[in-house]
């Protein structure tokens, strides 16, 4: 029996696969139409191609990347993988996250990993090297393709049954931002559905890895920046891949791929279905946003965006990298080997000269590092930002906390009541651009953080707000480097309000429509920045900060859209939020200015 036909009668035989085609009654066109789907989407993994496809990026990769760094962080890999049913789950920033990640693997341990990849990449010559790699397409959308559904199901089955290690990248796409993406559940619910039905003598433990991959330069970051801004995404075509080398161009830095820890999944009851796999879902993405490497580019950006108004000298990026670097020493944040054991200084140079050799910087004075001035291009703080945006969720709390310090400096906050909701509220701000820890967490996290720095144990809110003037300042100083991290957030946020209350008093009862809203929000955007009172950062201007600050005004109530109809519905609470987030922006600016002095 050749292979093929061995996996087409596991495949068949898949109780729910086998179900439906039995129950129909033309059953041998239905089994026609699921083989045919198996060969839409299986694997035809070849061990020689594999072998060719190795040397070829043996011998390619190390003149695009300066590494690429497969960290197992004390995950037995090669034995959790003769041991269980294993799916690796990684974050996905770019097309490269297929090659860089099946690559390592294969030249570590000697076995190829099942790689879901959306059919949009099967095209010529990519598609079949990929598929005789290990890879496995899927169509973007099968929600209404019952027989499709169940064929795929059957398959994942078939790995399962074979031993095969699986890939899927659990956001259902790359990120355009940078940021994590919300998991999707599909794949999730599918293996925990297949792997249920696997007979007691093929069963073994269901074992998903959260993978985080980073990347010091993505290759299609410039696309990525155009689509922030409305541009269509482009299909992948053939003709595209001739444009491969240009590549050679540029520099690209170094992967890292960080292994999590081991989470074991099984279907419990049902009923429960949903709720277990969205359970699982989060899971594996808290662990990947953990564990997503602090980098040399990542520094850099936040550092260098944080100053929109001008450019910094080497010895300020160095000072504040430091600063950086510190605080995630202190707080266990990951960060790559290249910033530790003194190489921060030496690292941090190689991505500059990067980002310089890739035109995204420009120099301006003197040659010598100590007397030049660096600031990002204004067409490309976009760019940048994506490399920023991969760290922001490890700094969302010391923010907040720089915040609350300033309040409670100006005498803005002046008993518990005050200091409470300011954290809430920040909170339930950034809910709609992060995945955030609990209310209790995110408490317990700012506690801990507030004890390290003051040196002594700090688990109330009453004991925050005693913290002595010397304490403040302390405190303060440490966190200083994050205080404008995520103002260009905000400025979205107060751009979203006021389009808002500016459609409403020029449209009245009859509301608006959302193209409206998205057109307006550009033309404000542009008109306070023109203005450079509140509105500092080119980059809170992006078509995903257009969307997440309307659905926060809509979460809070304070818009309606009905059948595309959108009405302000609470004008006092809109103000309210316009008033809030200038003061926040100005006082952050401020606060900051004089701390840098």
């Amino acid at each position: 029996m050749s292979l093929f036909n061995g996996q087409e009668k596991i495949v068949l035989s898949y109780p729910k696969l086998k179900e439906r085609i039995e129950g129909r009654e033309d059953s041998k066109a239905e089994r026609e139409k699921a083989l045919k789907n198996l060969k839409e989407i299986r694997a035809e993994f070849s061990k020689t191609y594999i072998k060719s496809f190795q040397k070829l990026l043996d011998n390619t990769l190390p003149k695009l990347y300066d590494g690429i760094n497969f960290s197992e962080n004390e995950v037995d890999f090669k034995s959790l993988v003769k041991e269980n049913s294993v799916v690796l789950v990684p974050n996905h920033q770019s097309h490269a996250d297929y090659v860089a990640i099946n690559y390592m693997v294969f030249k570590k341990y000697g076995f190829p990993l099942y790689v879901a990849g959306g059919n949009n990449l099967n095209i010529f010559p990519i598609g079949k090297l990929f598929r005789k790699s290990g890879c496995f397409f899927i169509r973007r959308s099968f929600a209404h393709d019952v027989l499709y559904k169940l064929t795929l199901e059957a398959y994942l089955f078939y790995l399962l049954m074979e031993q095969k290690p699986i890939e899927f990248f659990f956001e259902g796409g790359r990120s355009r931002t940078g940021k994590l993406l919300s998991p999707r559940y599909g794949l999730y619910q599918m293996l925990l559905e297949a792997h249920s039905h696997l007979p007691e003598g093929k069963k073994k433990d269901l074992v998903f890895v959260p993978v985080s991959i980073v990347h010091e330069y993505v290759p299609e970051q410039k696309s990525l920046a155009k689509e922030l801004h409305g541009a269509k995404k482009k299909k992948e075509s053939s003709g595209q891949l001739l444009n491969l080398v240009k590549l050679f161009s540029y520099q690209f830095g170094s992967v890292h791929i960080n292994l999590g820890k081991p989470i074991r999944a099984q279907k419990n009851e049902e009923d429960t279905l949903k709720s277990d796999v969205q359970n699982l879902a989060f899971e594996c993405f808290r662990t990947v946003g953990a564990n997503m490497s602090v980098t040399p580019s990542s520094v850099l950006g936040l550092v260098l965006l944080d100053e929109p108004g001008g450019a910094l000298m080497w010895s300020d990026i160095l000072s504040k990298s430091k600063n950086l670097i510190d605080y995630c020493e202190n707080f266990g944040i990951p960060y790559t080997d290249s910033m530790k054991d003194g190489k921060l200084e030496e690292n941090l140079g190689r991505a500059l000269d990067i980002m310089i050799g890739n035109k995204k910087i420009d120099v301006i004075g003197k040659t010598t590092r100590s007397h030049t001035f660096y600031t990002i291009k204004d067409e490309h703080r976009q760019e940048i930002l994506y490399f920023k945006n991969t760290i922001l969720h490890h700094f969302l709390i010391p923010w907040v906390i720089n915040y609350a310090w300033i309040n409670l400096f100006s005498g803005r906050i002046e008993n518990v009541s005050d200091l409470k909701k300011l954290f809430i509220d920040h909170r339930r701000l950034l809910k709609h651009e992060f995945y955030l820890p609990t209310v209790k967490d995110f408490m317990s996290k700012t506690y801990h953080l507030i004890s390290t720095i003051v040196g002594r144990e700090i688990s109330t809110l009453e004991q925050c707000l005693k913290l002595s003037h010397k304490e403040l300042y302390s405190i303060a100083s440490k966190l200083g480097v994050f205080s404008r991290s995520f103002n260009y957030i905000i400025e979205a946020y107060y751009t979203s309000a006021l389009t808002l209350k500016n459609l409403h008093l020029s449209k009245g009862e009859e509301g608006f429509k959302n193209d409206d809203y998205t057109k307006d929000y550009g033309k404000t955007h542009e008109e306070e920045a023109s203005l450079g009172i509140v509105i500092k950062f080119p980059e809170s201007n992006t078509e995903p900060l257009t969307k997440s600050s309307f659905k926060y005004f809509q979460h809070e109530g304070i818009v309606e859209n009905n059948a595309g109809v959108i009405k302000v519905v609470k004008l006092d609470a809109l103000e309210e939020n316009i008033s809030n987030f200038e003061n926040l922006l100005l006082e952050l600016r401020k606060f900051n200015l004089r701390s840098d002095a």
